[in-house]
């Protein structure tokens, strides 16, 4: 503590000199810049003569250049202080500032001070700021301070119970799984833990049952009959090209459970869908099937234009051949082509968009949500990669320059894709306008910069950490 309050003395003695300094130096005139302004000018009037007289500049570039020198003239002599200034010293205003500087520090340090508070150490401020972060809802920092904690209590089965939901609502269901697996150890198994462990291994596979999942899940219903088990076996099933086992498997689990339950959505929505791409009836594995999903089943159109699609679609495909970087475009060009019944259509459209965002993982995790949604991953096909691996980046260097530049964009596409779900990263933005304005994007660099903007406008100081990274890039 006592160097601290030497360091502060001595801080508080040299702010004191500065203050008084100019209240000590001996009497000086000082011109007015304005005058030195004024001198300039008269030397560019008279340098731009000589050039007139010699020849290297025209009359009318003449006349131009003087115009612009009388105007700037003009403006300087109505800022003009007034010509000359003079100081003298005054040793009693001196005491007086330096006086009221050393009294106003102390009274202010009594009255808002804690001298008698203990050091804090940085990862404790860290860990505070955390919590205040987590209490508002920051999901990220929630999760930063579960990691410490398991770390700290690794026998906590609540902790690793918490994280596993934590990473699972953020979508890391790699993440997830983990957690969940060492959650299970600690519960000694319990069905309804190893349930979501199998489920988070699935999701984190692609929305494909890997074998442990499926050992897992064939335990758990013979002990349980967990329906959470029994649709993944179902879909276990569907990927292995039991086509009509599966809607068996469905439809038995549909009509045993509660129209009310949380999972009935999921398992009417995958019935319609296999018997679409089956072509069998939906209403023998779903009696009470509505007009919608019959309609849907049968690959039919409810709209009244029945040509609206057709042309959204014409519209898609041409948006997508300039712009190929826009993901929800794929996504909503699969959706229209699954709803006009071209299933095999629907699903190229994902695959090409899956090769284009191969290095983007949370777009590649959107397309597979959307071909689960449409009911395209029913059919088992090679799982998707959560990113380019280590050979995959190793490969880049032997990759066309065309072919680079795909990777690059995709890559650029997904951290937009990102932003736009979690835009509270504010070293992400300045990264994406630097990776479009690098790409020669200079509109998407200005529109990521203001949707920043916007997003930050309530926090001038990430705002301006933000605007001093990226403002030699954007206009």
């Amino acid at each position: 503590m006592t160097i601290f309050w030497i360091l502060c003395s001595t801080a508080l003695f040299v702010c004191a000199a500065w203050l008084a300094y100019p209240f000590l130096r001996k009497t000086e005139i000082e011109r007015d810049e304005t005058d030195a302004a004024l001198s300039i000018y008269r030397d560019q009037a008279d340098e731009i003569q000589r050039d007139l007289e010699s020849g290297l500049i025209s009359r009318r570039e003449f006349d131009a250049a003087q115009r612009e020198i009388e105007a700037r003239t003009l403006k300087a002599a109505r800022h003009s202080a007034g010509g000359m200034s003079v100081t003298r010293k005054s040793p009693l205003a001196a005491v007086i500032v330096a006086g009221a500087l050393v009294a106003g520090s102390a009274a202010g340090y009594a009255w808002l001070g804690t001298a008698g508070a203990e050091d804090r150490p940085l990862a404790a401020r860290k860990t505070e700021a955390l919590v205040q972060k987590a209490q508002a809802g920051d999901i990220g920092s929630r999760i930063e301070l579960l990691v410490e904690t398991v770390k700290k209590n690794p026998e906590s089965f609540e902790d690793w119970w918490l994280l596993a939901r934590s990473y699972a609502a953020t979508g890391d269901n790699a993440s997830a799984a983990d957690a969940y697996r060492r959650a299970a150890e600690l519960s000694g198994n319990d069905p309804g833990v190893l349930s979501a462990y199998a489920e988070a291994m699935t999701l984190a596979n692609g929305n494909k049952v890997p074998q442990a999942a499926k050992i897992l899940f064939q335990q758990i219903r013979a002990e349980t009959g967990d329906p959470r088990a029994r649709y993944y076996l179902a879909l276990a099933r569907a990927q292995a090209q039991d086509f009509e086992g599966a809607l068996q498997d469905w439809a038995a689990l549909a009509a045993e459970s509660d129209p009310n339950a949380p999972w009935m959505p999921l398992v009417r929505r995958d019935i319609v869908n296999m018997a679409r791409f089956t072509e069998s009836d939906v209403s023998r594995y779903l009696p009470d099937a509505s007009r919608v999903e019959l309609n849907k089943a049968g690959g039919k159109q409810t709209d009244e234009d029945q040509f609206a699609p057709l042309r959204r679609a014409s519209v898609l495909e041409e948006q997508l051949k300039s712009d190929p970087s826009d993901y929800k475009g794929w996504q909503e060009l699969a959706r229209i082509r699954a709803a006009l019944g071209d299933t095999g259509k629907a699903k190229a459209t994902l695959e090409a968009a899956r090769e284009r965002f191969s290095a983007a993982p949370f777009i590649l995790s959107k397309l597979n949500a959307t071909a689960a949604d449409l009911g395209l991953d029913l059919v088992a096909g090679p799982a998707t990669s959560s990113g380019p691996s280590q050979e995959d980046l190793a490969a880049a260097a032997s990759l066309s320059a065309e072919e680079q530049a795909r990777m690059i964009e995709g890559m650029v596409a997904g951290l937009a894709a990102k932003l736009e779900e979690n835009p509270d990263n504010p070293d992400g933005w300045v990264m994406l306008v630097r990776s479009y304005s690098h790409l020669g994007e200079s509109a998407k660099a200005s529109d990521a910069l203001a949707r920043a903007s916007a997003h930050y406008s309530e926090n001038p100081e990430i705002l301006d950490r933000i605007r001093e990274n990226v403002e030699s890039l954007v206009e």
